[in-house]
């Protein structure tokens, strides 16, 4: 079953522009439709519950170009964590292209149950530092043509909860962002691709890539 939000017109009054943020909730294990790019200026998520410490999570529109480091803190801070899903930008250049993720969320214990959390306000709630320790076990940097040129980068490590979170808190120190995301749990730990441009949407520059080889190599920035 599920529920949708809206408000009802009074009478005679005057029609209403659409809101630009929506959101849906369900607790029904239905498949999440996806690949459809957002209308102009939409915001929204949904959430299904797949079985009780099993979520998936789907957000679409203008997210703006930083929001996945406060959805992972926020995440972590209801004992939530995202287990494996994807996240892409449609477009090239500007970071307010609309974006479109599709995200699977386990539940540690104690926690809060993901279908009475509001995403769209983690996102506004803005990011705070993290004292997460990074740990990686194998990483790899590369250009890429993807994205109208971006960089590639492919990190391996232990599971644990707020490592994504950390990981960008770090790559927005170099002003770099990703403007896609697959993201993995394996029995080893994760393993995770981001492909990167900067906070204005541009190409990186040969500089920050060295500095985030710096960084990756536990040079910079622990």
């Amino acid at each position: 079953m599920g529920t949708r939000k809206t408000k009802a017109a009074k009478p005679g009054a005057p029609a209403r522009r659409k809101e630009s943020a929506m959101w849906v909730r369900t607790t029904e294990h239905v498949p999440v439709l996806g690949g459809v790019a957002p209308r102009d200026g939409e915001r929204g998520f949904e959430v299904r519950r797949v079985s009780r410490d099993r979520h998936l999570l789907t957000l679409w529109g203008r997210l703006g170009g930083r929001w996945a480091d406060p959805l992972c803190r926020g995440l972590a801070r209801a004992g939530l964590s995202i287990r494996s899903g994807y996240a892409v930008r449609h477009g090239s250049g500007e970071s307010w292209n609309p974006w479109h993720a599709r995200l699977e969320i386990v539940r540690e214990h104690p926690s809060t149950d993901p279908v009475l959390l509001d995403y769209l306000e983690l996102l506004a709630r803005g990011r705070a530092p993290s004292d997460t320790p990074i740990e990686l076990t194998d990483y790899a940097l590369s250009e890429s043509n993807v994205h109208g040129g971006s960089l590639f980068l492919e990190i391996r490590g232990p599971d644990r909860t707020g490592f994504l979170g950390g990981m960008l808190e770090r790559l927005s120190f170099l002003s770099l962002t990703p403007v896609e995301m697959r993201i993995e749990t394996r029995p080893d730990g994760v393993h995770d691709q981001l492909w990167l441009r900067t906070q204005d949407g541009e190409l990186p520059k040969p500089r920050a890539r060295k500095l985030l080889a710096e960084v990756l190599d536990g040079r910079l920035l622990r």
